[in-house]
């Protein structure tokens, strides 16, 4: 069963099962597309509630002429993931920055509060190169995005829309992987950032003080050095495909296990434990969130090659079961990439 963020969304829900069968077919052997440059690029904004509201962004994302491959909507987490695809780069970036304009003019990042950490309105933009496409190529692009959200602009051209998008606030923008020479990883940013300050909470209101104060510690690449209270900052990058894979955990027994607390620090355990950085499973990020029914291990698959999803599964299920809980459901937020370059190059996401 689904984990119902909203009942909207749950077409944007790939089942884990389906979509852990294809990567075990597209890593044994060559899916009929894989050749052609593609670009896809994730936008992940501080919205995730309103549907008609985070339709308006998609529909301002594919203006330009890039595709909409996937829109994800999460309540507990009040955030989306909007991911635009296209053959060439100008098409993306006139597409994120439509997003951005729409997303920064209509939300508030003071009056948000959500049980995913996030660093601003438009929390976090990852380019991901597809078939031909080299990670130079959507480092470039990254770069180029970075640049022009931290300048902003007074007006912002729609094409093929009558009149400008609304103006874009410069943002603090902070780069990682491909974008900047010596290719910061994400994690490794989002720390100095202070994103993860309300892991243990699992809360996020606002801009935190903390996360305040370390951007004013980091300076960013692009942009003003101090984020406003109301937009916050921005994280812009490239590295190749990231399967975002979540398990949701609760109670194995009727008993439960105490209070949400204590579930809590119980999933953090499991989640510590899968994770590269905990001793677990190599290419691996992970972290516990609270979420409808449970507590999610939310996990970041830098590399299915290396660590499959299946393998996830059984080390989570393994290390739960001594903290009397079990996964209730499993899915992923976004496409497989070959499916994503197929909707690019064919026009159809089907691919034998």
């Amino acid at each position: 069963m689904l984990a119902p963020a909203v009942a909207s969304a749950a077409a944007g829900r790939p089942p884990a099962r389906a979509l852990a069968r294809a990567l075990a077919t597209s890593m044994g052997s060559p899916r009929s597309v894989s050749s052609g440059w593609a670009m896809a690029v994730h936008v992940y904004v501080s919205e995730g509630r309103d549907k008609q509201l985070v339709s308006r962004f998609s529909a301002a994302g594919v203006s330009g002429g890039a595709v909409l491959a996937n829109e994800f909507m999460d309540a507990a987490y009040h955030r989306s993931g909007i991911t635009l695809a296209a053959a060439s780069a100008g098409p993306l970036e006139a597409g994120v920055l439509a997003v951005a304009s729409e997303a920064l003019s209509a939300l508030d990042l003071q009056s948000h509060s959500a049980t995913h950490p996030r660093v601003g309105v438009v929390d976090h933009v990852a380019c991901n190169p597809l078939g031909s496409a080299t990670r130079a190529d959507a480092g470039a692009l990254a770069a180029r995005l970075g640049q022009l959200l931290g300048a902003g602009a007074a007006e912002v051209p729609a094409a093929g829309v009558a009149g400008p998008s609304p103006a874009r606030p410069p943002l603090p923008v902070y780069l990682y992987g491909a974008a900047r020479a010596d290719e910061r990883p994400l994690a490794e940013l989002r720390r100095a950032l202070g994103y993860f300050g309300g892991a243990a909470r699992g809360e996020w209101t606002g801009l935190s003080s903390k996360m305040a104060r370390a951007m004013a510690e980091l300076p960013p690449d692009h942009g003003p050095a101090t984020p406003s209270a109301r937009s916050g900052a921005a994280v812009v990058g490239a590295v190749p495909w990231v399967f975002n894979y979540n398990l949701l955990l609760s109670a194995a027994s009727a008993g439960g296990v105490g209070d949400d607390g204590e579930l809590m620090r119980r999933a953090r355990r499991v989640a510590r434990a899968v994770s590269a950085r905990g001793g677990g499973l190599a290419a691996v990020e992970s972290m516990a969130l609270p979420h409808e029914r449970g507590v999610e291990v939310a996990c970041n698959l830098l590399d299915v090659a290396t660590t499959s999803p299946a393998e996830v599964r059984a080390l989570v299920e393994a290390l739960s079961k001594p903290e009397g809980l079990a996964i209730d459901s499993d899915y992923f937020t976004n496409k497989h990439p070959e499916d994503v370059l197929a909707l690019v190059l064919t026009g159809s996401e089907k691919v034998a």
